[in-house]
């Protein structure tokens, strides 16, 4: 008896040209979105720069290079703008580099006590608010009525009413990033410290040359790429950052960069806004970031010379400190209450006053004690307006995002077209571009549209922003996972893209979850965003946070950042948990 052939057409899986056609839509679905979100915006910014004082980037009217030549020229302190911000980025490196080499050292290379409980508190600052972290410095250092300097006046009866600490200058400004900044950095540090060969250490040690030589000898020239690596990396995200300099340098009369975009935006210049010179300042950090990137790529590079794991004699040695264990444990726990405990615990305290008053033993009798600043939360326009606002973007940018980063990474691994590696690396572009003079991009794009004053510009510009760190996350994830499941799946019949839904991401939900978790917590702390696009109707807790403390309201300010900061650590506690589940399964 003749058997029939099948064909194409009965077959009953999908035949291979509409699995192209979908990955083929996939792959430049993807790429157009993140082209938008990434290019648009600069390309819009770029024209801006040709704009007069009072037009929109998008509008009709005349064309001009006067922005470019007041830059030129040195006008708006243009180098001062500049001197200032790179005595703050390279003050800020030379004391946060060496606290987070040293943590960094002694908790991973040497037998310091309770390393456990050390590596658990040096993620805690992770989920406070860097402005937090300025009000708490604020509240001590404060040159009037900051409790540390209430103390040292009447410690040493010193009779004058300033100081003689003020945290309202370049120096306090420097203090305050290097004390925030030096987690992240340890968190860099630490995997290029666990990845040293002991051996040539212990030849150098052989050779008579003691613990301090072979650090300065041999164990920091081999680091050496590596550490400047880390310090490129930061220093353009020092050049960016814009809370503390928002606390404390616009009163101090410190402007840096994103300040002074800032400032220009939300200024008037004889009645018309200059959003043609905010956006010189914002092209000419896009420069610098560029460089700075290119110089960091160079050395992560430059660095693989200098490999020093080398195959089966590779063994990780720690280093005994004897006696001197203990102190070493006391530094780092100093370090802790220095950043965390102290500038928390007046924010705590603050936020029970009725007004601020310093915690001095002649006023204990007479401290204004309150819950009014937190009864005052639950009115809607915070419970019902604000926080739900910022439950929504933050919720929704985390998972546009992490959908977005999740089909680009799976289209550059198993796609390996054109489209797919030219959105790859269109997706490392942010990590360029300074967040504020992103989020200045967005703003120059949407100002005089419909979408200007909404929620979806706000997580459109945190989705922009978050593209580089989430798409390195799924793109590592991603190459973990072998492409058979795949292509089981779509022998059976299923189409490309519930391939990608329904096993490709089922596979990668621990991964997909934890840049979740770590989008909802930079999100819901940024002021940088919220302060340039959000508007009556959208305002979010950032928002709130800042409008009381630059009214002098730092109770009430207090009392929202403690909530934010309880909030986000049970967000991150149950996501942890259920994190944890998934993976044991």
């Amino acid at each position: 008896m003749a058997t029939k052939t099948p064909t194409i057409e009965n077959r009953k899986w999908v035949p291979k040209s509409s699995i192209f056609d979908q990955k083929t839509l996939i792959s430049w679905s993807a790429m157009l979105i993140v082209a938008f979100l990434v290019l648009v915006p600069l390309i819009v910014m770029i024209a801006a720069t040709f704009r007069p004082a009072g037009v929109f980037p998008l509008e009709s009217g005349p064309w001009t290079v006067t922005n470019y030549t007041e830059f030129a020229e040195g006008q708006r302190g243009v180098f001062t703008v500049f001197k200032n911000t790179f005595i703050y980025a390279g003050g800020t490196m030379a004391l946060a580099v060496p606290m987070a080499f040293g943590m960094g050292f002694l908790t991973e290379r040497t037998d310091v006590p309770m390393r456990s409980v050390l590596y658990t508190l040096m993620f805690v600052p992770f989920v406070t608010p860097v402005f937090a972290t300025a009000l708490g410095w604020v509240l001590l250092a404060g040159p009037r009525a900051g409790a540390v300097n209430e103390y040292i006046r009447l410690i040493f009866g010193l009779e004058t009413r300033n100081g003689p600490l003020n945290i309202y200058t370049m120096e306090g400004m420097i203090f305050v990033t290097a004390l925030g900044i030096v987690p992240s950095m340890w968190l860099l540090l630490v995997s290029v410290l666990r990845n040293m060969d002991p051996t040539l250490e212990e030849a150098a040690s052989t050779a008579g040359v003691n613990r301090w030589g072979v650090l300065r000898k041999v164990t920091i020239p081999l680091m050496l790429p590596g550490i400047l690596a880390v310090v490129i990396y930061f220093t353009i995200a020092i050049i960016e950052s814009f809370e503390i300099p928002l606390a404390l340098g616009i009163t101090a009369g410190v402007q840096v960069l994103s300040t002074k975009i800032w400032l220009i935006i939300t200024a008037v210049d004889e009645g018309r806004f200059s959003y043609g010179a905010a956006a010189v300042y914002g092209l000419v950090g896009v420069v610098i970031g560029v460089i700075g990137i290119s110089l960091y790529l160079w050395m992560i590079r430059r660095s693989s010379r200098y490999t020093v794991i080398t195959g089966k004699g590779y063994r990780p040695r720690k280093i005994k400190l004897g006696r001197w264990k203990y102190l070493a444990l006391s530094l780092v726990g100093l370090y802790i209450f220095i950043k965390v405990l102290m500038p928390f615990s007046m924010i705590l305290y603050a936020s029970f006053l009725r007004y601020y008053t310093p915690p001095l033993p002649e006023y204990f009798g007479n401290i204004p004690w309150t819950l009014d600043n937190y009864k005052n939360l639950w009115d809607w326009r915070f419970f019902g307006q604000t926080v739900w606002n910022t439950a929504i973007v933050t919720v929704a940018a985390a998972s546009v995002t992490m959908f977005l980063v999740t089909i680009v990474s799976w289209a550059a691994v198993r796609l390996k077209s054109p489209v797919a590696q030219v959105t790859n690396v269109l997706t490392f572009m942010p990590l360029a571009i300074p967040g504020v003079i992103m989020t200045l991009a967005f703003f120059l794009l949407f100002i005089g549209t419909p979408l200007y004053g909404t929620l979806a510009l706000i997580v459109m510009a945190f989705t922009a922003r978050y593209l580089a760190y989430t798409t390195r996350l799924m793109y590592s994830a991603q190459l973990q996972v072998h492409k058979e499941l795949e292509e089981a799946s779509l022998v059976s019949g299923i189409g490309a893209a519930s391939t990608l839904i329904f096993i490709n991401l089922r596979l990668l939900l621990p991964a997909f979850m934890n840049g979740w978790l770590w989008i909802v917590t930079h999100a819901a702390k940024d002021f940088t965003t919220p302060l340039l696009l959000a508007t009556s109707g959208t305002v979010l807790v950032a928002n709130v946070i800042y409008s009381r403390f630059e009214g002098g309201r730092f109770t009430e300010s207090a009392a929202v950042m403690v909530v934010l900061v309880v909030m986000l650590i049970s967000v991150v506690w149950v996501g942890r948990k259920w994190i944890g589940g998934e993976v044991k399964q």
